[in-house]
């Protein structure tokens, strides 16, 4: 979802900040999504190639908004979903045995964490304007 959305946001936000949030998404999520993509292989895993019924739901709408409309909604749920997503991986983190996945789950939380930080300075910079 992350991808998807941040190359939406790529075409469609007016704000400079909301298109390199999205960048950055697209750039960070592509690199996670391919380690950990290789490491579920290798214990005999698929990733999902498909969004959710519920994150197409969030395309659909997103994609019909453009300008400050999109950025607002955009950001507004980066700052909904991220904190879910880091608290996933910090669960998983802290719960498995498997010490490839641990390293793996380590090295993406505080990636995570600073795209949590970017959609929320850029949700106070939104809401003041």
């Amino acid at each position: 979802m992350e991808v998807v959305l941040g190359r939406l946001a790529e075409q469609n936000a007016s704000n400079p900040k909301v298109k390199e949030f999205g960048a950055r998404m697209v750039k960070d999520h592509t690199r996670l999504n391919a380690e950990l993509g290789s490491f579920a292989k290798s214990i005999g895993l698929t990733l999902p190639t498909k969004l959710s019924a519920e994150q197409q739901t969030a395309y659909a709408s997103l994609s019909k908004l453009s300008g400050t409309n999109f950025d607002k909604a955009y950001i507004d749920l980066m700052v909904r979903t991220i904190p879910d997503d880091l608290a996933a991986f910090q669960k998983e983190e802290a719960a498995t045995q498997n010490q490839k996945l641990k390293r793996a789950v380590a090295k993406a939380i505080p990636i995570i964490q600073v795209h949590l930080n970017m959609a929320k300075s850029d949700s106070t910079n939104l809401a003041a304007r």
